[in-house]
Protein backbone atom coordinates (compact mmCIF):
# COMPACT_ATOMS: atom_id res chain seq x y z
CA UNK A 1 0.00 0.00 0.00
CA UNK A 2 2.82 2.37 0.96
CA UNK A 3 4.61 1.96 -2.27
CA UNK A 4 1.45 2.50 -4.20
CA UNK A 5 0.70 5.83 -2.51
CA UNK A 6 4.72 6.90 -3.18
CA UNK A 7 4.30 6.01 -7.20
CA UNK A 8 1.07 7.97 -6.96
CA UNK A 9 2.73 11.00 -5.15
CA UNK A 10 5.87 10.46 -7.71
CA UNK A 11 3.06 10.25 -10.70
CA UNK A 12 1.45 14.04 -9.36
CA UNK A 13 4.57 15.54 -8.66
CA UNK A 14 5.79 14.47 -12.24
CA UNK A 15 2.41 15.79 -13.64
CA UNK A 16 2.49 18.81 -11.97
CA UNK A 17 6.51 19.77 -12.97
CA UNK A 18 5.13 18.87 -16.88
CA UNK A 19 1.87 20.95 -16.72
CA UNK A 20 3.71 23.83 -14.80
CA UNK A 21 7.02 24.71 -16.73
CA UNK A 22 9.35 27.45 -15.56
CA UNK A 23 8.45 30.66 -16.56
CA UNK A 24 11.06 33.38 -16.66
CA UNK A 25 10.11 37.33 -16.72
CA UNK A 26 12.63 39.18 -18.56
CA UNK A 27 12.39 42.84 -17.30
CA UNK A 28 14.53 45.94 -18.61
CA UNK A 29 14.70 48.93 -19.85
CA UNK A 30 14.49 48.64 -23.78
CA UNK A 31 16.62 52.08 -24.33
CA UNK A 32 19.59 50.27 -22.72
CA UNK A 33 21.07 47.93 -25.53
CA UNK A 34 24.03 46.67 -23.63
CA UNK A 35 21.07 45.85 -20.30
CA UNK A 36 18.86 44.10 -23.21
CA UNK A 37 21.99 41.71 -24.39
CA UNK A 38 22.49 40.41 -21.20
CA UNK A 39 19.11 39.58 -20.22
CA UNK A 40 19.16 37.95 -23.61
CA UNK A 41 22.35 35.80 -22.38
CA UNK A 42 20.50 34.51 -19.58
CA UNK A 43 17.59 33.84 -21.19
CA UNK A 44 18.88 32.34 -23.97
CA UNK A 45 21.17 29.85 -21.84
CA UNK A 46 18.10 29.13 -19.76
CA UNK A 47 15.99 27.79 -22.61
CA UNK A 48 19.07 25.54 -23.15
CA UNK A 49 18.64 24.37 -19.90
CA UNK A 50 15.25 23.60 -19.80
CA UNK A 51 13.84 23.65 -23.25
CA UNK A 52 10.01 23.39 -21.45
CA UNK A 53 10.59 27.18 -19.53
CA UNK A 54 8.27 30.32 -20.65
CA UNK A 55 10.50 33.64 -21.58
CA UNK A 56 8.07 36.40 -20.63
CA UNK A 57 9.84 39.82 -21.93
CA UNK A 58 8.72 42.78 -19.72
CA UNK A 59 10.19 45.83 -21.30
CA UNK A 60 9.51 48.70 -18.72
CA UNK A 61 7.81 46.03 -16.48
CA UNK A 62 6.14 47.19 -13.24
CA UNK A 63 6.23 44.79 -10.17
CA UNK A 64 1.96 44.58 -10.34
CA UNK A 65 2.59 43.58 -14.30
CA UNK A 66 4.08 40.37 -13.36
CA UNK A 67 1.89 36.38 -12.39
CA UNK A 68 4.38 35.79 -9.86
CA UNK A 69 3.53 31.45 -8.85
CA UNK A 70 5.72 29.02 -7.74
CA UNK A 71 7.32 28.41 -11.12
CA UNK A 72 8.09 32.19 -11.73
CA UNK A 73 11.52 33.56 -11.83
CA UNK A 74 12.58 37.08 -12.50
CA UNK A 75 15.56 38.20 -14.46
CA UNK A 76 16.00 42.01 -14.46
CA UNK A 77 19.06 44.05 -15.04
CA UNK A 78 21.04 47.67 -14.21
CA UNK A 79 19.53 50.61 -12.33
CA UNK A 80 16.34 49.50 -13.97
CA UNK A 81 15.81 46.47 -12.14
CA UNK A 82 17.10 47.59 -9.33
CA UNK A 83 14.26 50.33 -8.98
CA UNK A 84 11.58 47.16 -9.67
CA UNK A 85 13.35 45.28 -6.97
CA UNK A 86 12.80 48.39 -4.21
CA UNK A 87 9.25 49.04 -5.44
CA UNK A 88 8.31 45.97 -3.75
CA UNK A 89 8.61 43.04 -1.23
CA UNK A 90 9.57 40.09 -3.40
CA UNK A 91 7.50 36.91 -2.80
CA UNK A 92 9.77 34.21 -0.78
CA UNK A 93 9.01 31.61 -3.15
CA UNK A 94 10.21 33.97 -6.32
CA UNK A 95 14.20 33.70 -7.31
CA UNK A 96 15.63 36.98 -8.42
CA UNK A 97 18.75 37.43 -10.84
CA UNK A 98 19.86 40.89 -11.48
CA UNK A 99 22.42 41.12 -13.79
CA UNK A 100 24.53 44.16 -13.99
CA UNK A 101 27.95 45.93 -14.70
CA UNK A 102 28.77 47.71 -11.50
CA UNK A 103 27.83 47.84 -8.40
CA UNK A 104 25.46 50.62 -7.16
CA UNK A 105 24.83 52.21 -4.34
CA UNK A 106 21.16 51.91 -4.01
CA UNK A 107 22.05 47.83 -4.08
CA UNK A 108 22.72 48.07 -0.47
CA UNK A 109 19.46 48.17 0.73
CA UNK A 110 18.35 44.88 -1.93
CA UNK A 111 17.98 41.23 0.05
CA UNK A 112 17.73 37.81 -0.93
CA UNK A 113 18.00 37.53 -4.55
CA UNK A 114 21.36 36.16 -7.04
CA UNK A 115 23.49 39.50 -8.65
CA UNK A 116 25.70 38.20 -11.34
CA UNK A 117 28.34 41.20 -11.81
CA UNK A 118 32.06 41.18 -13.03
CA UNK A 119 34.72 39.94 -10.95
CA UNK A 120 36.75 43.11 -10.73
CA UNK A 121 33.84 44.95 -9.29
CA UNK A 122 33.46 42.93 -6.73
CA UNK A 123 35.16 44.26 -3.40
CA UNK A 124 35.58 43.02 0.15
CA UNK A 125 32.75 45.90 1.18
CA UNK A 126 30.56 44.24 -1.60
CA UNK A 127 31.24 40.75 -0.15
CA UNK A 128 30.61 41.80 3.32
CA UNK A 129 26.83 43.52 2.25
CA UNK A 130 26.36 40.07 0.28
CA UNK A 131 26.47 38.29 3.18
CA UNK A 132 25.02 40.18 5.62
CA UNK A 133 21.82 40.52 3.39
CA UNK A 134 21.50 37.09 2.23
CA UNK A 135 22.56 37.74 -1.41
CA UNK A 136 24.33 34.87 -3.82
CA UNK A 137 27.09 36.48 -5.58
CA UNK A 138 28.11 35.15 -9.31
CA UNK A 139 30.83 36.43 -10.67
CA UNK A 140 31.97 36.81 -14.43
CA UNK A 141 34.72 37.92 -16.71
CA UNK A 142 33.18 41.14 -18.35
CA UNK A 143 29.62 41.28 -18.44
CA UNK A 144 27.12 39.15 -19.93
CA UNK A 145 26.00 39.22 -23.56
CA UNK A 146 24.41 37.44 -26.35
CA UNK A 147 27.13 38.14 -28.85
CA UNK A 148 29.06 34.98 -30.86
CA UNK A 149 29.67 33.76 -34.08
CA UNK A 150 27.29 31.76 -34.44
CA UNK A 151 24.83 34.44 -34.20
CA UNK A 152 27.08 37.18 -36.07
CA UNK A 153 26.63 35.02 -39.29
CA UNK A 154 23.19 35.72 -39.77
CA UNK A 155 24.02 39.22 -39.31
CA UNK A 156 22.95 40.89 -42.69
CA UNK A 157 25.58 43.39 -43.78
CA UNK A 158 24.61 44.89 -46.71
CA UNK A 159 24.36 48.04 -45.90
CA UNK A 160 28.01 48.04 -45.13
CA UNK A 161 29.94 49.61 -48.31
CA UNK A 162 33.54 48.60 -47.83
CA UNK A 163 33.24 44.97 -47.48
CA UNK A 164 36.97 44.98 -47.59
CA UNK A 165 37.11 46.72 -43.91
CA UNK A 166 39.80 45.63 -41.26
CA UNK A 167 39.46 47.92 -38.67
CA UNK A 168 36.06 48.82 -36.54
CA UNK A 169 35.51 51.19 -34.36
CA UNK A 170 33.28 51.90 -31.32
CA UNK A 171 33.01 55.88 -29.94
CA UNK A 172 32.53 56.02 -26.31
CA UNK A 173 29.75 57.60 -24.86
CA UNK A 174 28.88 59.12 -21.27
CA UNK A 175 29.12 56.50 -18.42
CA UNK A 176 26.99 56.06 -15.20
CA UNK A 177 28.63 56.17 -11.67
CA UNK A 178 28.17 53.70 -9.22
CA UNK A 179 26.93 57.16 -7.39
CA UNK A 180 23.76 57.46 -9.81
CA UNK A 181 25.48 60.74 -11.68
CA UNK A 182 27.78 60.82 -15.22
CA UNK A 183 31.54 61.27 -16.58
CA UNK A 184 31.67 62.06 -20.09
CA UNK A 185 33.18 60.92 -23.10
CA UNK A 186 34.04 64.81 -24.25
CA UNK A 187 35.01 66.14 -27.72
CA UNK A 188 39.22 65.74 -26.99
CA UNK A 189 38.33 62.36 -26.58
CA UNK A 190 37.11 62.19 -29.80
CA UNK A 191 39.65 64.73 -30.98
CA UNK A 192 42.59 62.49 -30.11
CA UNK A 193 40.92 59.28 -31.30
CA UNK A 194 40.51 60.57 -34.47
CA UNK A 195 43.78 61.67 -35.07
CA UNK A 196 44.97 58.22 -34.00
CA UNK A 197 42.65 56.55 -36.41
CA UNK A 198 44.11 59.10 -39.03
CA UNK A 199 47.76 58.32 -38.25
CA UNK A 200 46.88 54.58 -38.48
CA UNK A 201 45.01 54.73 -41.38
CA UNK A 202 47.66 56.73 -43.68
CA UNK A 203 50.45 53.72 -42.04
CA UNK A 204 48.13 51.41 -43.25
CA UNK A 205 45.96 51.31 -45.71
CA UNK A 206 43.61 49.97 -44.10
CA UNK A 207 39.88 51.16 -44.28
CA UNK A 208 38.15 51.67 -41.28
CA UNK A 209 34.39 50.78 -39.96
CA UNK A 210 32.89 53.46 -37.49
CA UNK A 211 29.89 53.54 -35.54
CA UNK A 212 28.51 55.28 -32.18
CA UNK A 213 26.21 54.28 -29.69
CA UNK A 214 22.88 55.58 -27.34
CA UNK A 215 25.89 56.48 -24.93
CA UNK A 216 27.86 58.89 -27.32
CA UNK A 217 26.97 62.46 -26.95
CA UNK A 218 24.28 61.88 -24.76
CA UNK A 219 21.16 64.21 -24.86
CA UNK A 220 17.78 64.47 -25.16
CA UNK A 221 17.59 64.64 -28.98
CA UNK A 222 20.46 62.46 -29.64
CA UNK A 223 20.31 59.06 -31.70
CA UNK A 224 16.57 60.08 -32.87
CA UNK A 225 14.12 60.98 -35.36
CA UNK A 226 17.19 61.28 -37.42
CA UNK A 227 18.95 63.27 -35.49
CA UNK A 228 23.12 62.71 -34.56
CA UNK A 229 25.25 64.17 -31.61
CA UNK A 230 27.63 67.13 -31.27
CA UNK A 231 30.69 64.47 -30.42
CA UNK A 232 30.38 62.34 -33.24
CA UNK A 233 30.01 65.56 -36.06
CA UNK A 234 33.74 66.72 -34.47
CA UNK A 235 35.07 63.15 -34.49
CA UNK A 236 34.01 62.98 -38.14
CA UNK A 237 35.02 66.52 -39.19
CA UNK A 238 38.22 65.72 -37.76
CA UNK A 239 38.76 62.81 -39.97
CA UNK A 240 37.60 64.67 -42.82
CA UNK A 241 40.00 67.69 -42.14
CA UNK A 242 43.15 64.99 -41.68
CA UNK A 243 41.94 63.92 -45.35
CA UNK A 244 40.09 60.55 -44.76
CA UNK A 245 37.56 60.47 -47.11
CA UNK A 246 33.82 58.89 -45.95
CA UNK A 247 33.07 55.79 -48.19
CA UNK A 248 36.54 55.15 -49.34
CA UNK A 249 38.81 55.32 -46.31
CA UNK A 250 36.33 55.03 -43.34
CA UNK A 251 32.67 54.20 -43.30
CA UNK A 252 30.70 56.07 -40.51
CA UNK A 253 27.20 54.20 -39.08
CA UNK A 254 24.69 56.31 -36.96
CA UNK A 255 22.90 54.64 -34.08
CA UNK A 256 19.23 55.39 -33.55
CA UNK A 257 17.36 54.76 -30.91
CA UNK A 258 13.77 52.70 -31.51
CA UNK A 259 10.90 54.50 -32.68
CA UNK A 260 6.84 53.43 -32.73
CA UNK A 261 7.09 50.60 -34.40
CA UNK A 262 10.37 50.32 -35.36
CA UNK A 263 13.55 48.71 -34.12
CA UNK A 264 16.41 50.74 -32.78
CA UNK A 265 19.30 50.75 -35.21
CA UNK A 266 22.49 49.28 -34.85
CA UNK A 267 25.34 48.55 -37.40
CA UNK A 268 27.54 47.42 -34.54
CA UNK A 269 27.38 44.14 -35.60
CA UNK A 270 27.27 43.92 -39.00
CA UNK A 271 30.57 46.12 -38.57
CA UNK A 272 31.83 43.06 -36.37
CA UNK A 273 30.78 40.47 -38.86
CA UNK A 274 32.41 42.24 -41.63
CA UNK A 275 36.30 43.07 -40.26
CA UNK A 276 36.57 39.53 -38.47
CA UNK A 277 35.90 37.68 -42.07
CA UNK A 278 38.78 40.08 -43.33
CA UNK A 279 41.12 39.44 -39.68
CA UNK A 280 40.66 41.99 -38.34
CA UNK A 281 40.27 43.80 -35.21
CA UNK A 282 37.87 45.91 -33.08
CA UNK A 283 39.03 49.37 -31.07
CA UNK A 284 36.73 49.52 -28.09
CA UNK A 285 36.25 52.27 -25.74
CA UNK A 286 37.36 51.32 -22.22
CA UNK A 287 34.37 52.98 -20.52
CA UNK A 288 32.18 50.18 -22.62
CA UNK A 289 32.05 46.99 -20.57
CA UNK A 290 29.50 45.33 -22.42
CA UNK A 291 31.16 45.90 -25.63
CA UNK A 292 34.46 44.73 -24.19
CA UNK A 293 33.08 41.98 -23.48
CA UNK A 294 30.97 41.11 -26.35
CA UNK A 295 33.90 41.37 -28.87
CA UNK A 296 36.35 39.43 -26.62
CA UNK A 297 34.21 36.61 -27.15
CA UNK A 298 34.42 36.77 -31.38
CA UNK A 299 37.85 38.59 -31.92
CA UNK A 300 40.95 40.19 -30.73
CA UNK A 301 40.48 44.06 -29.34
CA UNK A 302 42.45 46.78 -28.46
CA UNK A 303 40.83 49.18 -25.50
CA UNK A 304 41.41 53.51 -25.82
CA UNK A 305 41.35 54.74 -22.21
CA UNK A 306 38.80 58.32 -22.07
CA UNK A 307 37.77 60.38 -19.24
CA UNK A 308 34.46 58.52 -19.21
CA UNK A 309 35.98 55.60 -17.64
CA UNK A 310 35.58 55.12 -13.96
CA UNK A 311 37.87 53.18 -11.43
CA UNK A 312 36.25 50.18 -12.46
CA UNK A 313 36.22 50.26 -15.83
CA UNK A 314 40.34 51.26 -15.64
CA UNK A 315 40.94 47.92 -13.42
CA UNK A 316 38.65 45.38 -15.98
CA UNK A 317 41.18 47.40 -18.86
CA UNK A 318 44.08 46.88 -16.70
CA UNK A 319 43.20 43.06 -15.93
CA UNK A 320 42.60 42.32 -20.01
CA UNK A 321 46.10 44.42 -20.86
CA UNK A 322 48.25 42.38 -18.21
CA UNK A 323 46.40 39.18 -19.34
CA UNK A 324 47.48 39.73 -23.01
CA UNK A 325 43.45 39.70 -23.93
CA UNK A 326 43.47 42.81 -25.33
CA UNK A 327 46.25 45.75 -26.16
CA UNK A 328 45.86 49.50 -25.50
CA UNK A 329 45.19 51.44 -28.45
CA UNK A 330 46.92 52.67 -30.61
CA UNK A 331 49.09 49.07 -29.99
CA UNK A 332 47.45 47.28 -32.42
CA UNK A 333 46.25 43.34 -31.45
CA UNK A 334 47.74 40.12 -32.86
CA UNK A 335 46.07 38.47 -36.15
CA UNK A 336 42.45 36.69 -35.54
CA UNK A 337 43.98 33.56 -36.73
CA UNK A 338 45.79 33.23 -33.61
CA UNK A 339 42.77 34.47 -31.17
CA UNK A 340 41.46 32.01 -28.47
CA UNK A 341 38.16 32.64 -27.59
CA UNK A 342 37.08 32.53 -24.18
CA UNK A 343 34.27 30.70 -22.34
CA UNK A 344 31.04 31.17 -22.30
CA UNK A 345 29.86 32.88 -18.71
CA UNK A 346 26.35 32.51 -19.08
CA UNK A 347 26.20 28.44 -18.93
CA UNK A 348 27.88 29.05 -15.12
CA UNK A 349 25.56 32.15 -14.33
CA UNK A 350 22.64 29.86 -15.24
CA UNK A 351 23.60 26.43 -13.82
CA UNK A 352 24.07 28.43 -10.49
CA UNK A 353 20.97 30.47 -10.23
CA UNK A 354 18.82 27.72 -11.27
CA UNK A 355 20.33 24.96 -9.04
Amino acid sequence: MKKILLLIITFLSVSFACDHPLKVYAAYDPTKVGEVAMVSAVTNQIMKAQPTAQIDNRPNAKFSDLDLTEQSVIVTVGQFGINLLQSQIIPAHVKVLLCTHQWFGAMNELRDIYITMPEHAINEIIKNIAIVNNLTLIPTQGVLHAMSKEALAAEDTSAISLHDAKVGVILGGDAETPEGGWKNFTADNARDLADQLVNFQKQTGWKILITNGPRTGRSPTAHRAGESDEISEGFLNALQQAGLRQGEDFEFFDFQFAQPGQPSLSALKAIVKTVLGNKGFMIVPGESTSSISEILTVMPIAIYTNSAMNETHQEFVDQLVQSNLATLWPIAPEATESYILPPRQEIAVVEKFLS
